[in-house]
């Protein structure tokens, strides 16, 4: 089909291109020679049309020899046979068609014998420059859909990326959650029930949302709140979380289940290691290029680190990484008896609605 031959723009400016080459050869003749008006047009237009259709076959031509492995003497002979088939076929069409138009011009047919050779030349220059185009646009196509097709394969491998690190989150905070239940049945009956409540509740949100690469702050700030809730089940008094979080922010587009692993590791790194009440604060803002996010927790500085595996805050760093492709979103700090964390996530809320919208 044509309309594999070249784009839409390519094949106006393919048109566009014979057209100016019918106009120069109708101005050549119409002022050297005297055969008049109609006959320098249909030559002009006739050799012309010819030629330009050939051209699309010329196009296959370069197509195949592409895919073809070839060296440059099979690739030469190729292109001279070629280009001898395309003038054979060009001025026997062009030269029959006009003698039938030009009827008895005696003039004109002399004409017509007597620029063969010019024909030939010009013909084979056209030929070669319209090769060279072709093979231009043949690896510009080729380079296309090669950057295409490695573009799918890095977001198919950050998809498969981006799965695994969401998988990992569920079952590190099941099991943690599981083993805080299982001493609460002992001590406290009431609350491992409240707990097993609160953890339907949390789980519920959370298989809703596994296929999802992005939320809201708003669901996000709602699936954390079940988060602490379950948390503050366990441990009473002693967890205390304070909040302050801009109204304007709340649709912000944020990854999925991106705040839990980091106040898990707040509670984890915090209120494990304090006897008296530990602090969490949940700090959220935003300007018109990012959400910014601190996470506080108090920490006794005299306790023995706590062991783990760190995969909640290297879970964040790498989801962060594999959708934004940038590792200077998140950045931790500690200061005397504090634990910061300080996460920004770039975007926007035009961008936010008007994905709504489109969705709709």
């Amino acid at each position: 089909m044509i309309s594999r031959f070249l784009t839409r723009n390519l094949w106006f400016f393919y048109i566009v291109f014979w057209m100016a080459v019918a106009a120069i050869q109708f101005a050549l003749l119409i002022r050297n020679y005297e055969f008049g008006t109609w006959l320098s047009l249909a030559d002009s237009l006739v050799f012309s049309a010819i030629f330009a259709v050939l051209g699309i076959g010329q196009w296959f031509m370069v197509q195949f020899s592409g895919r073809q492995q070839r060296n440059w003497l099979e690739m030469i002979s190729f292109h001279l046979a070629g280009v001898a088939f395309t003038i054979l076929i060009w001025m026997g069409i062009g030269t029959m068609t006009m003698k039938i138009l030009s009827g008895g011009n005696e003039l004109y047919r002399l004409f017509l014998d007597q620029s063969n050779t010019f024909r030939i030349l010009a013909a084979i220059l056209i030929y070669f420059l319209q090769l060279a185009v072709f093979y231009l646009l043949l690896n510009i196509k080729e380079l296309k859909e090669r950057m295409e097709k490695e573009a799918s394969l890095t977001a198919m491998l950050r998809e498969a990326e981006l799965n695994k690190l969401r998988a990992q989150i569920k079952p590190h905070f099941l099991f943690n959650s599981l083993n805080s239940i299982s001493a609460l049945t002992l001590t406290d009956p009431l609350k491992a029930q409240e707990m097993v409540i609160k953890l339907s509740e949390f789980m519920r949100y959370s298989l809703s949302m596994a296929e999802e690469a992005m939320s809201t702050l708003r669901d996000e700030i709602y699936h954390s709140g079940l988060y602490l809730d379950i948390e503050k089940v366990r441990f009473s008094d002693r967890l205390q979380i304070k909040e302050d979080i801009a109204s304007e922010c709340q649709e912000w587009p944020i990854p999925t289940m991106i705040l839990q692993p980091l106040l898990e590791n707040a509670v984890k790194h915090g209120v494990y290691t304090m006897t008296g009440p530990s602090s969490i604060v949940l700090s959220i803002d935003c300007d018109k290029d990012y959400l910014h996010i601190l996470i506080s927790n108090s920490f006794d500085p005299d306790s023995a680190p706590r062991k783990g595996t760190g995969t909640g805050l290297q879970n964040v760093m790498k989801r962060l990484s594999a959708l934004y492709g940038r590792y200077d979103l998140i950045k931790v700090e500690k200061e005397n008896s504090t634990f910061n964390v300080l996460m920004k996530i770039p975007g926007s809320l035009t961008s936010l609605m008007a994905g709504k919208a489109g969705t709709k």
